[in-house]
Parts: structure tokens; C-alpha cells; sequence
């Protein structure tokens, strides 16, 4: 029990000697603060540049209701030309700060661009967004052209076989009036005829089958290049801009400097004090 209560003493009297040391260094604790903290006023208001931030969307092309090209392939692309989170290389403003992947969808990029302001990330941005939709325009054209070949040859194919068809029917006509004209005269002949009518109506079918098939080929061709199932690389919305600068973030510098500062002036007066003690106590031993 008297142990415990000469702990509570001790205790009581360190709690006020580390008091008595803060009062005796209250000074220094003060000018240490002060400083620092209107350092970091003086830097966060007057000398920090500010950073600001533009937003855009973009959804990129889909040919044949499939994305130009995969996601993840072109964000690593973009990123490595605009040197999205490179290390050990300084950029200057404006640059690419971020290109990410929306959500749940596999043809959506989301570009965040900081410039020294508003006008120039804007500007900027528009430049990234117009090099993609200029990449991705070469290769909808080029795909565009290939159907529109597809669809020529096709049809050209329909125009022959339609030909033939005719041809076909034309033979067809003559082998008729043929056996009408042999039935009396020459029966094996006209039996003949009939098996040969026999074939050439097969292969009008098959011809009729084929004719249907290049159609519908050339209806998917054409359908393969509308609205509904390939669209060109653009731009979602409007540019998202920012109005206030996100960096630099003066109240957080600000309070951090003199947290800082405080915890700093604190250690620094307990080190001097230290140091006090210990030049005391080295002159009364000489003593």
C-alpha cells in the first residue's frame, strides 16, 4: 500500500516537471510553431502552384456490337504513351494524371488530365480524345470498306447466279416443248428428256437455295455496318472541369505544419532541457 502510493507521488511529480520544463520552454515552443506555421501559410497561399483537374468519358467503337479492341489492352496502351504512374520520370503540366476502366462495362475509359488551369487541362484533353477517336476512326473505316467489298462481290455473285437462273429456265422451257413434240414420235427419246427435266430442276432449286444465301449474306453485310451494330469511338457527355483547384490542399498543409511544428518544438525543448541537465550535473560533480 505505501509502495503504491509513493508510485501516485512519483508519478504526480513527473506530470509536473515535464509541465514546469513546457512553461520554462514555452518561448521556444511558441517561435518554432509560429514559424513553421506561417512557412507553410506562406508556401500553401503564395508560393504553391495550383493544380487542376478535367474529366472526361469515353466510349470506345464497337464493330460488329463487338469493342474495336479489349479494354484493358487499351488503357495499358494509352498509358504507357502518356506515362500514366511511371516512376523516375518528372512530367510537366498538363499531363495524363489517371486512365482507368468504368465499372461493369468493357468498351468505357474514364481520362482525368491536371493542367496549371482550367483552359489548358481542357485543351489538353480534347488533344488525347481527339488521337483516340483519330486511331479508332482508321480502323471503322477499314472495316467499313472490307464489308462494303463483301457486299460487292456477293452481290456481284447474285447477278451471275441470276444468270443462270435464267439460263436455267430457259432450257427448262425448251426441254418441255421438246418431249410435247417427241411423245408421238420417239417415246425413249422423250424419256430421256424427262430424266434430263428431272436434273435441271434439281439444280434450279439448288440454284434458287443459293441465290436466297447470298441474300441473306448481303443483308448481314449491309446490316453489319448501321448505327445498331458498330458505332465510332466518342466522347460521353461533356468534359467534367473542376472550378477549384485540387491541389495544393492549403488548410490540411496548414494544420499538418503545425501539429508538426508543436510535436517538434515539444520534443526540441525536452532535448534542450536534457542537455541542461546534463551540463548541471557534470559542473556540481567537479565541484
Amino acid at each position: 500500500m505505501e509502495q503504491t502510493t509513493n508510485n501516485t507521488q512519483n508519478n504526480v511529480i513527473d506530470l509536473k516537471e515535464l509541465f514546469f520544463v513546457l512553461k520554462r520552454r514555452k518561448k521556444l515552443i511558441f517561435l518554432i510553431t509560429t514559424l513553421i506555421t506561417i512557412l507553410a501559410i506562406v508556401y500553401a497561399f503564395f508560393i504553391a502552384k495550383p493544380v487542376y483537374a478535367v474529366k472526361s468519358m469515353i466510349e470506345v467503337g464497337i464493330i460488329d456490337n463487338k469493342p474495336i479492341d479489349n479494354i484493358n489492352t487499351i488503357q495499358q496502351k494509352l498509358s504507357y504513351v502518356y506515362k500514366v504512374n511511371t516512376k523516375g520520370i518528372k512530367r510537366e503540366l498538363p499531363l495524363v494524371k489517371s486512365i482507368s476502366t468504368a465499372k461493369k462495362s468493357d468498351n468505357i475509359l474514364s481520362i482525368t488530365i491536371h493542367g496549371n488551369n482550367n483552359e489548358e487541362a481542357v485543351t489538353y484533353i480534347q488533344t488525347v480524345i481527339n488521337k483516340i477517336e483519330t486511331q479508332y476512326k482508321e480502323k471503322t473505316n477499314a472495316y467499313i470498306n472490307n464489308q462494303k467489298e463483301l457486299i460487292k462481290l456477293v452481290q456481284e455473285d447474285i447477278k451471275e447466279t441470276s444468270i443462270d437462273l435464267i439460263q436455267m429456265k430457259k432450257e427448262l422451257a425448251t426441254y418441255s416443248q421438246k418431249i410435247v413434240s417427241l411423245k408421238r414420235e420417239d417415246a425413249a427419246l422423250a424419256g430421256i428428256y424427262a430424266l434430263q427435266i428431272g436434273q435441271k430442276q434439281i439444280q434450279l432449286q439448288n440454284i434458287k437455295k443459293y441465290i436466297s444465301a447470298l441474300k441473306s449474306k448481303e443483308q448481314e453485310l449491309k446490316l453489319s455496318i448501321t448505327p445498331l451494330m458498330m458505332k465510332p469511338t466518342h466522347i460521353i457527355g461533356e468534359i467534367e472541369i473542376l472550378e477549384k483547384p485540387i491541389k495544393p490542399k492549403k488548410i490540411l498543409i496548414v494544420v499538418v505544419a503545425f501539429i508538426t511544428s508543436l510535436i517538434l518544438a515539444v520534443f526540441l525543448a525536452f532535448f534542450l532541457e536534457f542537455i541542461t541537465a546534463i551540463k548541471k550535473s557534470l559542473r556540481e560533480e567537479k565541484l
